[in-house]
């Protein structure tokens, strides 16, 4: 009888984590992964997770691009403003949306950012950036 209860709670433990496989990165996790990115200025990295089409908003430029170009208008952000650090102050979500409001200090000054993003095809992409000098 005790084989049979400790084989249960073995292939319920599998089971458990096997079910999570394949599931979206928790928010926490994707948050802590955008933090990194914000902190080191890696815009190859941050590419990665933007959606085909970004709504950025630079010093009160607001359009919507290309991956690519929002991609290459954020290196040309981290260049110009190299960031020293990144702390989240805010984050939230509501079914598959989520956002992190945070504080990026640069050689150049201090930044409010704000990035929104949505999970889709168990994936989170960015669809809006805002900075803002703080």
């Amino acid at each position: 009888m005790r084989k049979k209860i400790i084989v249960f709670f073995v292939l319920a433990i599998s089971s458990a984590a096997y079910s999570g496989y394949g599931q979206p990165v928790p928010s926490e996790s994707f948050i802590d992964t955008i933090t990194v990115i914000f902190k080191t200025g890696d815009s190859a990295a941050l590419g990665k997770y933007l959606n085909s089409t970004v709504e950025l908003e630079l010093f009160n430029e607001d359009n919507i691009y290309s991956k690519s170009q929002a991609e290459l208008m954020m290196k040309n952000f981290f260049t110009r403003n190299k960031p020293k650090s990144f702390k989240v102050n805010h984050e939230g979500n509501k079914g598959n949306t989520s956002f992190a409001i945070g504080t990026l200090i640069t050689s150049s000054g201090n930044f409010r950012v704000s990035i929104f993003m949505k999970i889709e095809n168990s994936k989170h992409l960015i669809h809006q950036i805002r900075v803002e000098r703080s």
